[in-house]
């Protein structure tokens, strides 16, 4: 049991170091230049191993794909669900999205790359499903909020381009590098459009 708990341990640690290696990579290079010689040179696990813990490239860089929206999403759902009172919910979620891009900008960067590439189209089925799941928790939560008349009766899919959105598109010009607007405004600046667009006075 304990060999087979150093096994499971040391199976985990070479898998993040063959992820932390491939955001690395993907920071100096971009995208398209990940190849598994390259990752396997930099996270220094064999091409073998890559392809026992991910199949193929593919699959790395959904593995990535994945734990950066876990990573995220988990900071968004214990933002929000902490908050007993819409306002305080909505906007803490918006910031704590750009806190989050702000403080793991590879990452950031990392997910709007991937989401503009076919290489995920495998994975869609298993993407839908975990993101559906996360926005189950935060309109279950909205909901209350919704039935009282506080915030407006919307599509989901509107609820995330509006809260969502602002966010989006000012995070993607930041990681771009236009900096005219700090992200601590920022964030002040959007959470407050984005309240005053969903909520009925």
């Amino acid at each position: 049991m304990l060999l087979n708990k150093k096994q499971d341990l040391a199976s985990q640690l070479r898998r993040t170091k063959i992820l932390d290696a491939t955001l690395l990579l993907f920071s100096e290079n971009g995208l398209s230049q990940l190849r598994i010689a390259e990752i396997s040179k930099r996270s220094g696990a064999s091409i073998g191993s890559i392809y026992h813990h991910f199949k193929d490239r593919e699959g790395v860089i959904y593995a990535l794909y994945h734990d950066s929206f876990v990573d995220c999403f988990e900071q968004l759902r214990q933002s929000i669900l902490e908050e007993t009172d819409a306002e305080s919910g909505i906007k803490r979620f918006v910031v704590s999205y750009l806190q989050w891009v702000f403080e793991n900008p590879a990452q950031a960067s990392f997910i709007y790359a991937a989401s503009q590439e076919e290489i995920l189209r495998r994975h869609q089925d298993e993407l839908h499903a975990f993101k559906s799941q996360f926005y189950l928790d935060i309109f279950s939560w909205m909901s209350p909020f919704i039935q009282s008349g506080e915030l407006l009766a919307l599509p989901p899919w509107a609820y995330d381009a509006i809260i969502m959105g602002p966010a989006h598109e000012f995070s993607r010009r930041w990681l771009g590098g236009l900096r005219d607007l700090s992200m601590e405004e920022a964030q002040s600046i959007i959470a407050d459009a984005v309240w005053r667009a969903i909520h009925i006075d």
